[in-house]
Order: structure tokens, then C-alpha cells, then sequence
């Protein structure tokens, strides 16, 4: 009784976390233009129709073109600051970090708003370059902690032992270090294209006269929306949860090649005293 009680409180937590998605997948398929039940029938007529949607494909084709900007300027910057500050003491690195993730902790509509001020000051007008730089104060820290983690657990003997031998540091970076980070800023990089690409709130402050597709589908809500909207966000919330699940599984399998081989060395060592 009390594994099968366990069992009901597991599923409806899950069950309420993903219903949402659910809901509008089941509205997504329903053969009907209002939103409501009873089922009308099962048809695919609205993903069909979404290459037809010229304002929505002119949305999500802007608000991709962001995202790719953001997820390339984030791993390139977040990678470099989590290399720079994997070198110092820890002391002064977790000052430095702290002062790298602040930004991405306050409150949206606050950042939003103060970005929005200063560069209205600084002669920015609103578009697609402030969005990009906005969403770079919560990407970007995403990026540089991630990394930093994996760097944490290299072995440092490898980086001393490529500059003993004359290696330059960018020469040690790109054929020592970088290789066995790889996958981790491949799994950064899903984790921030899925936080860039669904931001609303200081894209809200941020953006011009073309809306992201977040955006879009905001404005949509307030005056009624298609069932083509149901499909699409069908397709991007999918998405989003496949590409998170993989981020994830990517960071936790990664494993520190150095520490795989003393483990089994260790093993080899032991097998050789028993026998």
C-alpha cells in the first residue's frame, strides 16, 4: 500500500508538470478551430498549415536567428571566463563568479527594465542586437558554471606536463583541455538555446517592432489564436524537452578519461595482491 501510494504522488507530480504540454498536443490534433472539448476528430491540417502563417514563421525564423547568436557568443565568452577563472585561486574565483552569475538571479522584469534604460542611454535602439546582449547576462553565466564544473574535475598534471614540454597555452587549451570539455559545451549550449529561445520577459523590454516568437504568441493570446499555434508550440515544446534531456544526460555521463584509467589501475592492482 504505501510503494503504491509513492508511486501515485511520483506520477502526479509528473503529471502536473507535463499536463500543459499534453493539453495543447491533444488541441493541437482536434479537427476544430475553438479550443475547447469535445473532441471533433483527429487531423494534422495545423501542423500543415504553419509554413501559411507568414507573421508566425517570421517570428520563430527571427527569434531562432537570436537564439543561434546567443547560444554562439555564450559559449565562446562563457568557455574563455570559465578557462580564466578555472586558473586562479578559488578564493578570487568564487568572487568572480558571484559576480558573473548576480545579474542572471535578478529578478526578469528588473533586469529587463534596467537594461532597456541603459541602453536607451547608450543610443541602442530596440531590436535584435539588445535582445541578444540581454539575454547574454543569463546565458552566458549559464555557460561559464557548467563549464567551469567539468574543468574543476581535469587532472591539472596534463596542462603542466603540455606546457613542460613547450606547448603554448592556446596550443595546451585546444589539444589538451578542450577535447575532454568538448561535450560539455555541446551540452551547455542546448541548455542556453532552450533558455534564450523561450525568454520573454526582458525580450519584452528589449525587442523592436518584430517579436520573437515567444513574443508572438503572448500577443496572440490576448486576441485569440489559431490552432496553427497549437501545433507549433507542440513542436518546440517537444523539442525543448528533448534537447534538455540530452544536455542532461550529456553533463552526467561525462566522465574524467584520467580518473577512469587510475580507477582501473587501482583495480589491476588490487586484482593482482588477491590473486
Amino acid at each position: 500500500m504505501r510503494s503504491f501510494v509513492g508511486w501515485v504522488a511520483f506520477l502526479s507530480a509528473y503529471l502536473f508538470l507535463y499536463a500543459p504540454l499534453l493539453t495543447i498536443g491533444v488541441f493541437a490534433l482536434n479537427d476544430s478551430t475553438v479550443q475547447a472539448l469535445p473532441w471533433s476528430g483527429f487531423t494534422l491540417r495545423w501542423f500543415l498549415g504553419i509554413p501559411d502563417n507568414g507573421p508566425l514563421i517570421s517570428s520563430l525564423t527571427f527569434g531562432l536567428t537570436v537564439s543561434v547568436l546567443v547560444v554562439t557568443i555564450s559559449a565562446v565568452v562563457g568557455t574563455f571566463f570559465a578557462v580564466s577563472l578555472n586558473g586562479r585561486g578559488r578564493r578570487t574565483s568564487n568572487v568572480l563568479t558571484a559576480a558573473v552569475v548576480i545579474p542572471a538571479i535578478v529578478p526578469g522584469m528588473v533586469l529587463g527594465l534596467s537594461l532597456a534604460i541603459a541602453f536607451r542611454y547608450m543610443g541602442l535602439a530596440p531590436g535584435m542586437w539588445t535582445i541578444v546582449l540581454g539575454q547574454l547576462t543569463f546565458t552566458l553565466p549559464v555557460v561559464m558554471l557548467v563549464v567551469l564544473t567539468r574543468l574543476r574535475r581535469l587532472d591539472p598534471s596534463l596542462v603542466q606536463a603540455s606546457m613542460d614540454l613547450g606547448a603554448t597555452r592556446w596550443r595546451t587549451f585546444w589539444h589538451v583541455v578542450f577535447p575532454q570539455i568538448r561535450s560539455t559545451v555541446v551540452a551547455a549550449c542546448l541548455l542556453t538555446f532552450t533558455l534564450s529561445f523561450d525568454e520573454v520577459i526582458v525580450t519584452f523590454f528589449l525587442a523592436g517592432t518584430q517579436p520573437t516568437f515567444p513574443l508572438f504568441i503572448w500577443a496572440q493570446t490576448r486576441f485569440g489564436f489559431t490552432p496553427e499555434i497549437n501545433a507549433i508550440v507542440t513542436i518546440i515544446g517537444t523539442l525543448s524537452v528533448v534537447l534538455i534531456v540530452i544536455a542532461t544526460a550529456v553533463i552526467e555521463r561525462q566522465v574524467d578519461p584520467y580518473a577512469q584509467s587510475s580507477t582501473r589501475r587501482r583495480s589491476r592492482r588490487a586484482d593482482t595482491k588477491v590473486h
